[in-house]
């Protein structure tokens, strides 16, 4: 018996029985073999040995397997551990992840609850740049910007009141001087009736500029498509408005870029468009020239509107094509303005397709407003055309 370990033979060199019937009968066996004694585990391996053909013995080659035993209960034990461990650090990681990133989402539902009952100066504290960040930061411009619509909401209620209010109060006032006959000449008749009548306007204007602005809010701004010719649309409003200019001694000019090409879009609401400007201008200018210009910009016509007016103050200049909002509140009040007729402007500009822009300076006065129109639209498929 040859032992691999050359350590000594833990059993007797006399094989067990049951191994010796295994060599026999097999010449080969392994087998795996427990001491009765010391209870330490073997692996052994048997082979008879042959000389042509002649068996001149046995080799039986044996290995103790309980250190390996052991050792595989350890890896085992430490894989387990290990599993274990991973397992509770991965569930820490994730509670931790989870808490850090559910807190700032439930202080967004807490403000935006907030928001949602009326309270619209909450804000929400943006610590970082990622996707949380940006909700956060998309919450507190939703909150400036509903608080800047209910702002200019109630100031619209109460300009509107105003407005409302002053004309009614003139109409009823002056047509019940006329219908006591409480007028001495005849003159005074033809003054009371001329009141009435700008009251009127002034009034009928208000009225119009509102319906235009819900028609706009519910999306219902009919646009009729044609060719049109931009220079008679030009002179058409120049002409309406002549004469207002002509009471505050200003000048309406335009400067059309000769072979102007036609555009395909409304010419009812370019005009409106003109006109709202124009008549701003008029209104803001006391002195020199309004200019009309026009010209082709690639695939574009590009439209100005010049006054030598008063000019916008910087800090409001982002703000003038915004609902509601009104530069020189008491001045815009006196002028009969309402806030609303820029809204309508930008509104309608780009309903049409095309962008408006504006330049002014205080220091230097006037006001430009700068408009870009396709020649051949791609229109907003939801506007009814």
């Amino acid at each position: 018996i040859i032992n691999k370990s050359n350590l000594e033979l833990p059993f007797s060199k006399t094989l067990p029985q049951s191994m010796q019937d295994t060599l026999e009968n097999d010449k080969y066996f392994k087998k795996n073999y427990i001491d009765a004694t010391t209870g330490e585990k073997y692996f052994v391996v048997g082979r008879q040995v042959f000389e042509d053909d002649t068996l001149i013995g046995n080799i039986v080659i044996y290995s103790s397997v309980g250190r390996i035993h052991n050792i595989l209960h350890e890896v085992r034990f430490w894989i387990l551990l290990s599993i274990i461990s991973a397992t509770l650090l991965a569930l820490g990681y994730t509670i931790f992840i989870s808490r850090k990133l559910s807190k700032p989402l439930l202080r967004m539902e807490e403000a935006t609850r907030k928001i949602a009952k009326g309270d619209l100066n909450s804000k929400v504290s943006v610590t970082s740049t990622d996707e949380v960040g940006s909700l956060g930061q998309a919450i507190n411009d939703l909150s400036i910007e509903l608080n800047n619509y209910r702002t200019n909401r109630s100031e619209l209620l109460a300009n509107i009141s105003h407005e409302l209010r002053t004309p009614i109060s003139f109409l009823k006032g002056y047509a019940e001087l006329i219908s006591k006959k409480m007028y001495r000449t005849e003159s005074e008749l033809v003054t009371f009736s001329s009141i009435i009548e700008k009251e009127s306007e002034r009034l009928a204007k208000l009225i119009q500029e509102l319906f235009e602005l819900s028609k706009m809010e519910e999306g219902q701004i009919h646009i009729q498509l044609q060719s049109i010719d931009l220079e008679d649309v030009i002179d058409d409003t120049i002409e309406k408005v002549s004469i207002k200019a002509q009471e505050k001694e200003l000048i309406v000019n335009k400067s059309v870029e000769s072979n102007l090409p036609h555009i395909i879009s409304d010419g009812s609401k370019i005009q409106q468009i003109l006109l709202n400007l124009l008549e701003n201008a008029i209104n803001y200018s006391n002195q020199g020239e309004i200019i009309v210009k026009a010209r082709k910009l690639k695939e574009e016509l590009e439209i100005r509107v010049f006054d030598s007016g008063v000019g916008i103050p910087s800090e409001d200049l982002p703000f003038i094509f915004d609902r509601f909002f009104r530069v020189e509140k008491s001045r815009a009040r006196n002028l009969g303005g309402t806030g609303l007729g820029l809204a309508i402007v930008s509104e309608l500009t780009k309903q049409l397709g095309g962008t408006i822009n504006a330049k002014s300076s205080i220091d230097a006065g006037g006001t430009e407003f700068i408009m870009l129109f396709p020649i051949n639209p791609q229109l907003n498929p939801n506007n009814n055309v």
